[in-house]
């Protein structure tokens, strides 16, 4: 993927004035609310279609996008896709299933908070719905653009979405508050063959990270600001890999870690859900069928919102599966969020 670069006249301002102060811009809503005082306040999205819910010309910033659907469709949160436009572009910058987005990979609602994203969630008291397994969800990514947003919900299932309710807070500006543009992209790795064991053995080396699962790779000027991993996790030892980061061509990666849960913000494996600003484990579910501890489905957020990773030319960001890749018998998959110009 590359990242076209433009330059443009532009006042560079913070990403949000001390609210003390006063600010430059005018803000504003689009919302699903209807417009004649009645409470139907939703939209509907039938099966296989898109639709958008904010075209918004001039210059700006998004700063709060919310979100809850109704649907029969069990795995809505695979089948939904939000896809975002900058500036008239043809091509979405952000292209992306509905839950990944929002940090929860495996389809199910869990409550968390963290820097970026903010999902509220209770399914055990949801007694009044037919389908308990929905949620609140908030981003709060800055997302500035120079000539218009565009900002589309597509269902690929063969259910209607029966409500889709949701706010686009954004601002408006005389001209782009920045010259970057907010990207996020999806990708997986399915399961292969497990090699063994002796794959993983401390003493082999993975040098070049060829078979790693790859969460970004692109090119421009930009700076990488976080990962959403989610694994479908066969066995134990899933959680040694390294992440590994080349930026502007390096032959070998400037940023190299030390395991798979040291990079997001645990230590000796995951045992439980917890949330911090940058770093998380959204979702944690073990599988009966699969008798080793380390084995389960697991969500896992890093926000580099205090330690963005800039790139002049450009980044490739990867993560081993398991130590060596000798976890390659699960399934992988990642949001990468960054900007660019």
């Amino acid at each position: 993927m590359r990242c076209v670069r433009v330059f443009f006249v532009f006042i560079a301002v913070a990403a949000g004035q001390e609210i003390d102060q006063p600010q430059l811009y005018t803000a504003a809503r689009i919302s699903s609310g209807a417009h004649d005082g009645s409470n139907y306040d939703s939209v509907q999205v039938p099966a296989g279609s898109s639709y958008t819910l904010a075209e918004i010309s001039g210059a700006g910033r998004i700063v709060h996008l919310w979100f809850t659907l109704a649907t029969g469709e069990s795995d809505y949160l695979h089948t939904t896709r939000l896809k975002i436009y900058w500036d008239g572009k043809s091509t979405a910058a952000v292209d992306v299933p509905f839950g990944d987005f929002h940090g929860l990979g495996h389809g199910i609602v869990r409550q968390f908070s963290s820097s970026f994203i903010e999902v509220e969630a209770r399914p055990e008291l949801n007694q009044n719905l037919a389908n308990k397994n929905v949620a609140g969800f908030n981003s709060y990514f800055p997302m500035p653009y120079a000539k218009g947003a565009r900002i589309v919900i597509e269902n690929t299932s063969r259910q209607p979405i029966r409500a889709l309710y949701f706010h686009v807070d954004y601002q408006k500006w005389q001209r782009s508050p920045s010259p970057l543009r907010f990207h996020a992209q999806y990708r997986t790795s399915p399961p292969e063959p497990y090699p063994g064991d002796s794959a993983g053995a401390r003493s082999s080396k993975n040098a070049d990270g060829s078979d790693n699962h790859v969460v970004l790779d692109t090119t421009g000027r930009g700076q990488f600001i976080g990962m959403v991993l989610s694994v479908d996790a066969a066995g134990a030892g899933w959680w040694e890999g390294d992440e590994s980061m080349w930026i502007d061509g390096e032959t070998t990666p400037s940023i190299q870690g030390t395991g798979t849960e040291d990079y997001f913000g645990g230590a000796w494996g995951f045992r439980r859900e917890y949330a911090m600003p940058d770093h998380g484990v959204s979702y944690l579910e073990k599988v009966p069928s699969r008798p080793d501890w380390q084995a389960g489905k697991y969500s896992l957020y890093r926000f580099h919102r205090r330690d963005p990773i800039p790139f002049t030319r450009s980044i490739r960001v990867s993560i081993e599966r398991g130590h060596n890749n000798h976890r390659r018998d699960s399934t992988y998959s990642s949001v990468a969020y960054w900007y660019c110009e």
